[in-house]
């Protein structure tokens, strides 16, 4: 109890002395050509933000793009492809976030300066929503923020999901559930493609040295868990690495960015020479390398859809899941092109399968590609530009 409520009094002084810089920050004239852009808490250098700003930075030179991140490596990495990247509470990080005009995120405001918040705020999101999101989440949301507007009364520069002037979908069934998520009006929704499957689409054909298939688990318990998603679903470590050794197969194993693998898994699949454990690599940079995606929940299977490639679903703890983590937007075996396994074993008979005919389930994904992908020509990037572009004149 006492740790939760110095916890609050830190908060509310940090606030306190944000408010004077927030309300000079109203008096500062704001250009239509500085552009502030983040992802994933200010700590990932990665998804839709990520190539919607190299777009910007390659196809407009006359907006100044600005990538703002809480994280020094994610900021070298920036200034080393020769683009502008500051620390979010830098003298830089608070100038550029009262200059700009628009701010793009994919998760919210937490992505770049939190106390100088734009009049713009643009939204990408992250995925395609399969699970119960935002508003829509009666699990996660249960609790009714009484304070909301104390709160915005008193640090007017708080800004919630519903502060969004614009969001991105792909089609319109996912516009619809992103506006009742984001509580903002269907018209402020706009179906453009996601940007980063510009990159996917246009990497559907590269040549692939190694056979990868990938394991991409979705989001569980809280911001930094660790999970294990093996112990209790019958995985053998060691039967797997053999049997992806004679298949000549490597697997990938990436966490949700917001999870983390437990120590003791890391430290057993640390031996195995045909899996790995992936911590930084950007999602839509490891599915173009990807010839069979594995998951359970996750919205990264839409995007995969593109490749017209094989994908395992593996809902082993489906019940409890809907129950205690999230509810579904839409019946799991209508929308999930693939078969579903019960158990490690499954997946890797469904390993082999696939390896030997890539064919099996075409049908299936075509059907839910054509439903949930609107655009599937690589001009997502552009079409997100001329919606801002008219936005701002509007």
């Amino acid at each position: 109890m006492l740790k939760v409520k110095t916890s609050i009094l830190l908060k509310l002084i940090v606030y306190a002395f944000h408010l004077p810089l927030y309300l000079i920050s109203l008096l500062i004239p704001k250009n239509k050509n500085i552009w502030i852009f983040g992802g994933w808490f200010g700590e990932q250098y990665s998804d839709n933000t990520k190539y919607l700003f190299e777009y910007i930075n390659k196809s407009h030179p006359e907006i100044k793009a600005i990538w703002l991140s809480k994280n020094k490596a994610v900021i070298n990495l920036i200034r080393n492809k020769g683009f502008k990247a500051y620390y979010c509470y830098s003298i830089y990080g608070y100038l550029y976030s009262a200059l700009a005009k628009i701010c793009i995120v994919n998760i919210g405001i937490g992505d770049v300066n939190n106390f100088i918040p734009p009049p713009i705020i643009i939204n990408l999101w992250h995925g395609i929503p399969l699970k119960k999101i935002g508003y829509d989440d009666a699990i996660s949301n249960s609790k009714i923020d009484k304070y909301k507007d104390l709160k915005k009364f008193l640090f007017p520069f708080i800004r919630y999901r519903e502060d969004v002037k614009l969001a991105t979908a792909c089609s319109e069934e996912d516009q619809s559930h992103l506006s009742t998520a984001l509580k903002i009006p269907k018209e402020c929704v706009k179906i453009t493609g996601y940007p980063r499957n510009d990159n996917i689409l246009v990497s559907t054909n590269q040549k692939i040295l190694e056979y990868n298939v990938s394991y991409l688990p979705t989001f569980r318990g809280g911001i930094n868990d660790k999970i294990d998603l093996f112990s209790n679903f019958g995985f053998d470590i060691i039967k797997w690495n053999n049997e992806l050794d004679k298949l000549s197969i490597f697997l990938n194993i990436k966490m949700h960015p917001v999870n983390k693998p437990q120590d003791r898994l890391l430290e057993e699949f640390k031996h195995c020479k045909n899996i790995s454990f992936l911590d930084e690599i950007d999602v839509a940079e490891l599915l173009p390398n990807t010839q069979i995606l594995i998951t359970d929940y996750s919205s990264v299977f839409f995007d995969y859809l593109l490749m017209d490639r094989p994908i395992i679903f593996a809902p082993f703890d489906y019940e409890r899941y809907i129950l205690k983590d999230r509810e579904l937007y839409y019946d799991y075996n209508e929308v999930t092109p693939g078969p579903k396994c019960k158990n490690w074993d499954e997946v890797l008979e469904w390993i082999e399968r696939f390896k030997n005919n890539p064919a099996l389930y075409a049908e299936e994904r075509r059907k839910v590609k054509d439903r949930f992908h609107k655009y599937q020509d690589g001009k997502s990037c552009e079409r997100v530009y001329k919606e801002i572009d008219k936005l701002m004149k509007g």
